[in-house]
């Protein structure tokens, strides 16, 4: 019985994870802002009445800009850098480190991370 217990328990946890990394992945695509607004006070029989928060979807914000990726690259030692091209998931960023021509290859999503 407990050998149940405990695999419906591990499956159970690894469910979760598999769902937490799938949000993550998802989440570099859409900028949410969430906005709690002030409760309200009606002074009679004393109610106070709390709004729901308001989200704000933005689609299309938080991509890579290319002043970003540029300067992350050339604080990573690639000098002479310029973009190569720029697509729909990832900002590729090429120049000279070291003597040697060589690329650098940033997400495209909000703070241009190394892909």
């Amino acid at each position: 019985m407990t050998s149940i217990i405990t695999k419906i328990a591990l499956a159970a946890i690894v469910g979760l994870g598999a769902m937490g990394a799938a949000s993550q992945a998802n989440a570099g695509s859409v900028d949410v802002d969430i906005r709690i607004r002030t409760p309200h006070v009606v002074r009679q029989p004393v109610v106070i009445i709390r709004p729901a928060p308001v989200v704000i979807l933005r689609p299309g914000k938080g991509r890579c800009s290319p002043q970003l990726a540029l300067r992350k690259a050339y604080n990573r030692g690639l000098n002479r850098a310029a973009i190569q091209s720029i697509g729909p998931y990832r900002v590729i960023v090429s120049g000279k480190m070291r003597g040697m021509w060589t690329r650098m290859e940033f997400s495209n999503v909000r703070g241009c991370p190394r892909f």
